[in-house]
């Protein structure tokens, strides 16, 4: 059971879920999606809004994770306008704000994911193999050049270790749309 509270908006009144509740449902929602994945999931709350930080180890892409996080997103940014709008959502049908503003989702590669993907796509492009280099949070490829470390990594970034399972956290949040005022905004009823 998740904690909320109401706010009013307009004359309707929206289930309010703080960022803290957000990133319980998300956390709920990532052990569904991802069995024996370990995510980190992290609430900041700052002067002007909040954010959560998702992170892991290997496992599934970052567009797999995206696709289980992204609904959860309270607002998106518009940089064209330097706008930061509004996003509408429900929960098992009744509407809510997400107190997370923004979801970032970070993944990390240990030296033997990292190393076996290098090769496989430099075998994939013809490219001699580099030396790899492990840094503190993530590893990296040594390249001399920017587009050859660009392909390889895209390819190594494009491997899941694991398919996304049903979630009933997940597939109980609907994007109803946003506030229809950024640059290539939908609407909220256009979604």
């Amino acid at each position: 059971m998740f904690v909320v509270i109401n706010k009013q908006k307009g004359n309707e009144m929206a289930r309010y879920i703080s960022v803290v509740e957000t990133a319980r449902m998300i956390r709920a929602a990532l052990r569904e999606a991802f069995p024996g994945v370990r995510f980190t999931v992290r609430s900041s709350s700052y002067s002007g809004g909040a954010s959560i930080n998702v992170g892991y180890t290997d496992g599934p892409t970052n567009a797999q994770v995206r696709a289980i996080t992204g609904n959860f997103e309270g607002s998106y940014f518009d940089g064209m306008t330097d706008y930061q709008g509004s996003n509408y959502s429900s929960v098992n049908g009744e509407e809510v704000r997400f107190g997370a503003d923004f979801i970032f989702v970070n993944r990390d590669y240990s030296e033997t994911f990292l190393t076996t993907g290098v090769q496989a796509a430099c075998v994939y492009y013809g490219y001699e193999m580099p030396e790899i280099i492990v840094g503190t949070r993530t590893c990296w490829a040594n390249f001399n050049d920017y587009e050859m470390q660009r392909r390889v990594m895209q390819q190594v970034e494009d491997v899941s270790l694991c398919e996304t399972q049903n979630s009933q956290v997940a597939a109980s949040v609907e994007f109803l749309g946003d506030d229809g005022y950024g640059y290539g905004a939908v609407g909220r009823l256009a979604a």
